[in-house]
């Protein structure tokens, strides 16, 4: 008899846990998101987050000295050097979108944004000579490169001079 009660309450222990999980296996409809609402455009805010001085210090000057140092002397030695080049040419131009985010909220702000526009444009004519493996444009580049950014240094009156091996 308490074998029979003992086998029992086993079997009722047994149903109710299969009761249990078959209830919670049961398929619940998926959650719908709201439908997007096609008369309304998304409009990004752009935010600038780092100070200019760290864009400058860390992504500008650092991949200037390097596409300078590739181009001392023979030039890079092969198409991954020259490509490595490229892209650090490329980061130099994305610095001056970059700059572009943070204008200064004075009298200044249209020159700051030719300036910046025109670091962008001679970046980017320096990463297609590199792209192109022209060791002599490049280095004409380069100069041209040197020269907008001393044009707004100059502009802006901050003491860094960029050029062959400044070290300021």
């Amino acid at each position: 008899m308490r074998r029979a009660r003992w086998l029992c309450g086993l079997v009722v222990l047994a149903v109710g846990l299969a009761a249990t999980s078959l209830f919670a296996q049961v398929r619940r409809s998926p959650e719908r998101l709201p439908a997007p609402d096609n008369n309304t455009k998304f409009t990004p805010k752009f935010e600038a987050l780092a100070e200019t001085k760290l864009l400058m210090e860390g992504l500008a000057l650092p991949n200037y000295r390097a596409v300078e140092k590739h181009l001392q002397s023979k030039g890079p030695e092969d198409v991954d050097t020259w490509m490595f080049a490229r892209g650090q040419a490329l980061l130099i131009a994305e610095t001056g979108n970059l700059l572009l985010l943070r204008p200064p909220r004075n009298e200044g702000r249209d020159t700051w944004m030719r300036r910046a526009m025109d670091m962008r444009e001679s970046a980017g004519a320096l990463a297609r000579r590199l792209g192109n493996r022209d060791l002599a444009r490049s280095r004409t580049a380069m100069f041209d490169l040197a020269n907008k950014c001393n044009q707004c240094h100059q502009t802006f009156r901050v003491a860094t001079r960029i050029g062959p091996n400044e070290e300021n």
